[in-house]
């Protein structure tokens, strides 16, 4: 019966981070699915990253390029990607610059964040 579909829905962003989407209740589960199916559900992620991303940049577009036990690349070859962002913080060691930033992904492609 109803009593036994909610719980796990998806594993999203497998194998990157492999967060894991659950309901509580049979309502919840039903609304998730529906918005998984309908591409409705939104990811952003707070990141570091090295180098220093300027304040003014807000969106990257770049094709990306993955197969199987060969190292992905951006550019060039590949599906187009869209990534929004705005940095935040911005950290200069001796080491290098360092940037925080939150993202918003718009595309889904594998390994896009990387």
């Amino acid at each position: 019966g109803p009593q036994y579909l909610y719980g796990f829905i998806h594993r999203l962003d497998v194998p990157s981070s492999g967060l894991i989407l659950a309901a509580k209740s049979y309502d919840a589960h039903m609304h998730m699915q529906l918005q998984l199916a309908a591409g409705k559900i939104i990811r952003d992620y707070a990141i570091l990253c090295h180098g220093w991303i300027h304040p003014s940049l807000r969106e990257v577009g770049a094709s990306v390029y993955w197969r199987v036990d060969e190292q992905t690349e951006a550019g060039g070859q590949g599906k187009a990607s869209a990534t929004c962002l705005r940095s935040s913080r911005h950290i200069i060691k001796k080491t290098g610059a360092f940037s925080f930033a939150t993202i918003r992904i718009g595309t889904g492609r594998r390994y896009q964040i990387r």
